[in-house]
């Protein structure tokens, strides 16, 4: 978040070294993996039949493969997420589905719920049960909520006895829903406030009588419960393989032992284990998807002729390439910070998790998208279509359909944007939201003007003083020393660029997406430029390997460039015409566009008997 301040602490961007024995422990587990996968998964037979066979599971199960984040003392594996990270991966580059699956109850399935909000009968009960015997799911979005996750219908009633809660709503797009024993449930219960050891509490109300509110609680929901059905398992332009339900509760007995943590704080833990999905899961299955790609990429580029020569000797795709082996060193070097970040529990890792997980969903969507194109038509045709023939069945077409559910998934990027700009705008609007006020006016406006000017004038000038950097040896290296004094540089100059923002365009800024879409993207730019440029360093100080360099320059070139433009449109852009025309094509002000077609609007593709 300095980076949004103008004073960002590279410092924190080195965190103490993985301890050898931790790293051997993981490399050795993605070996075992390494030998199950080849052995026992056919991803094709996934991808052809739309399903996991229940070996697979079972065996994954049984060598701890779902318990890699729960400690040992509950039968897990107790690794870290650096190494819980490299073991996604490993299994996303043979079957990102089958990573999925694996991933969804060490994430937002009921074993983070429980460990970090949790009792010890909870613990007890069910982590051992997760970590080798049965999978669980996340039940949050409903078909009218998706990221407004606050809306949700679903309600947990406290019965007259006080000794259950009974549920009645649905849930939309449960990952594992299908095949789950448990889920974590959130729902929103009746309530009533109290004090308890001198703090409010929310306290739930017996059949609803005399509640103040409906408010967010997780309850760890068993799937066999009677009222739970499976009412459809979704399907998806990709994800072939994935369980994903749609279900109803009617008339669910949930035990008041199955409330996690506090009453009317579900809708807090659920986006505090979503993090762990955004900063883990999603990068890691993204990368192995990506790093999937690469060699058959390059093997077809060195054997596919045109015109007696490779087109791998040709500029465009030389260039191609070149790019794309830039952005997966960018990917791999965000992820691994973010994952060792992530192991050091004293950071905050909200803003860098939401970064991590848009910047590889987004990047991978590319990178996927030009290997497609390397391929030409046999990037269109399917894998088993190519295999009937003896062509290579690779199927780069089934990884780009794949790649689309990690950019929506775990909150989506038109949404995690703004939810990151906003540590650079918030800041601003607070501290002058009195001064904005339209109803403060006369005296009291001159006193918080003069209030405003005492704050921002020894900071403006601040923001034009260059901060040091450490004399760590890592940032020793001239190329990392220059790279790090830009990224300062340009933090400063965001700084300024956000508050001139914000004095143009006063309160109405925190509406302004086109905006806070640019800030979050020199944010973005100059955690990963540092990320890369310290990966280089590493890499050349430890192995001698000098060619990452070459991988971190170009990424530094690129996001230059990126930079610039973004902080110049900042103040100066053409938003508001792009928003018109759009405002005026909701509104039907364009009908010429649907015109000389066979004109349909979207309720005419429901079921004839629903129209």
């Amino acid at each position: 978040a300095g980076v949004f301040e103008g004073k960002p602490d590279f410092d924190l961007l080195l965190p103490p070294e993985e301890p050898a024995e931790e790293r051997r422990a993981g490399e050795a587990y993605c070996k075992k993996i390494e030998g199950f996968l080849i052995n026992h998964v056919d991803p094709d037979e996934i991808e052809r039949t739309a399903k996991i066979p229940d070996t697979v599971l079972k065996g994954l199960l049984e060598i701890g493969a779902f318990g890699m984040k729960i400690p040992t003392q509950y039968g897990g594996l107790g690794f870290s997420y650096k190494n819980y990270g490299r073991v996604l991966t490993l299994m996303a580059s043979w079957s990102n589905i089958l990573a999925l699956t694996v991933a969804v109850p060490q994430s937002i399935g009921i074993a983070m719920p429980i460990l970090l909000f949790g009792n010890e009968e909870q613990k007890q009960k069910y982590l051992p049960r997760v970590a080798r015997e049965a999978i669980s799911a996340f039940a949050l979005t409903e078909p009218i909520t998706g990221s407004d996750a606050a809306n949700i219908q679903t309600e947990a009633v406290l019965d007259s006895t006080g000794s259950q809660f009974i549920v009645q709503g649905e849930k939309l797009w449960c990952t594992n829903g299908p095949i789950a024993r448990f889920a974590t449930l959130i729902a929103r219960v009746p309530a009533r406030r109290a004090h308890r050891d001198g703090k409010s509490v929310w306290v739930p109300v017996p059949e609803g009588k005399g509640a103040e509110d409906l408010v967010h609680t997780a309850f760890i929901l068993d799937m066999h419960q009677a009222g739970v059905q499976i009412r459809q398992r979704c399907q998806f332009e990709g994800c072939r393989g994935i369980e994903n339900a749609h279900m109803t509760f009617q008339d669910v007995h949930v035990p008041v032992e199955n409330v996690v943590g506090e009453i009317g704080k579900g809708l807090k833990y659920a986006l505090i284990i979503l993090n762990v999905g955004r900063a883990i899961s999603v990068p890691a299955i993204c990368l192995g998807m990506a790093k999937q790609a690469w060699q058959p990429t390059l093997d077809r580029a060195n054997s596919r002729q045109t015109f007696q020569k490779p087109i791998g000797e040709r500029q465009t795709q030389q260039m191609r390439i070149g790019q794309m082996a830039a952005n997966l060193f960018a990917m791999e070097t965000l992820a691994l910070l973010v994952w060792h970040l992530a192991d050091h529990k004293q950071f905050d890792i909200r803003i860098e998790a939401a970064i991590a997980k848009m910047f590889c969903s987004e990047r991978t969507i590319h990178f996927l998208k030009d290997a497609q194109i390397i391929f030409g038509g046999m990037g269109y045709e399917t894998a088993e279509s190519k295999r009937l023939r003896g062509e290579p069945g690779f199927g780069i077409e089934q990884l780009v359909r794949d790649a689309e559910m990690y950019r929506i998934g775990e909150g989506a990027t038109d949404v995690l944007r703004p939810f990151v700009a906003r540590e650079g705008l918030s800041q601003h609007l607070d501290r002058a939201r009195t001064y904005f006020d339209e109803r403060v006016t006369g005296i009291e406006r001159i006193r918080e003007f003069v209030r405003l000017l005492r704050f921002y004038i020894p900071w403006y000038w601040r923001q034009w003083r260059r901060n040091p950097l450490s004399s760590r040896l890592e940032m020793r290296h001239p190329k990392v020393r220059s790279t790090l004094r830009y990224a300062e540089r340009v933090s400063r100059r965001l700084a300024r660029a956000i508050l001139y923002a914000m004095a143009m365009h006063r309160e109405a800024l925190r509406d302004d997406q086109g905006r806070q879409n640019r800030i979050e993207a020199v944010g973005e730019d100059l955690l990963t430029i540092a990320a890369t440029v310290l990966s280089a360093e590493s890499k050349e100080r430890t192995a001698g390997r000098h060619e990452a360099w070459d991988l971190a320059e170009e990424f530094f070139r690129n996001a230059r460039e990126r930079i610039n433009r973004n902080i110049r449109e900042l103040l100066r852009n053409h938003d508001r015409i792009l928003t018109v025309i759009g405002t005026r094509a909701l509104h039907g002000d364009y009908p010429s566009l649907s015109s000389g077609i066979i004109r349909r609007g979207l309720n005419e593709y429901l079921p004839k008997d629903k129209r």
